[in-house]
Formats: structure tokens, C-alpha cells, sequence
């Protein structure tokens, strides 16, 4: 160890990697089961749903995948979500972009104003 505290700082340092690296995968491994429950809703429903509950499941997956939500009233419905990371959907697992893809062909159709 030198006065400067080389050696303490290097042991923050690789403590703080140690510590990120498990927090990415931890959140790797919650995250698909966060967004598991909420695509339990068949997408053979969707056409028998109301568009304000439409607009509800997509901005619950959303906000279950992290992806930032873009509008006051959606950031307010779920306000006590996990804090986002991206505003990129491209960070949803296939299954999950699949998913609303389906939900929003389906708001589509039935011209919901929020879709």
C-alpha cells in the first residue's frame, strides 16, 4: 500500500464491478419473471377487452420490462414500478415484443385512441 491508499481504492473498485456484475444478474434472472405474469393474459382475449384496458396490459408489460413509459398518465398508473433502464423496447425479450405487437394489432382494429 503506498500514503496515496492505492490498495484500498483498488479493492473499492473491484468490489464495485463484483457488486454490478451480480446486480445485472440478478435483474437478468427476476425481469423475465416480472414479464411472465404480466403476459398471462392470451392474446385470444384481447379483442374482448376494452381499449383502456388494452392500453393498461401494454404499459404494464412495458413498464415490467423496464422500458421507460412515455406519457404522464402511464408513468403515474405505475408509479411503483422498478425504475426503467431503457426507452428502447429492444431490450424486451422477443416473446414479450411479440406479444404487444398482437395487443396493438388488436387496439388497431378496434381504433383505440391510445394505440
Amino acid at each position: 500500500m503506498n500514503s496515496s491508499g492505492g490498495v484500498p481504492l483498488l479493492n473499492l473498485f473491484l468490489c464495485a464491478a463484483r457488486c454490478l456484475t451480480l446486480g445485472a444478474g440478478l435483474f437478468l434472472f427476476s425481469a423475465p419473471l416480472a414479464l411472465a405474469q404480466s403476459l398471462s393474459i392470451n392474446p385470444a382475449n384481447f379483442r374482448g377487452m376494452p381499449c383502456q384496458q388494452l392500453w393498461y396490459v401494454e404499459q404494464e408489460v412495458l413498464a415490467e420490462g423496464r422500458v421507460c413509459l412515455k406519457t404522464v398518465r402511464a408513468q403515474r398508473a405505475f408509479s411503483r414500478a422498478e425504475r426503467c433502464i431503457s426507452s428502447s423496447e429492444s431490450i424486451l425479450p422477443e416473446k414479450a415484443r411479440d406479444y404487444l405487437g398482437e395487443l396493438r394489432n388488436v387496439a388497431k382494429d378496434k381504433r383505440c385512441p391510445e394505440f
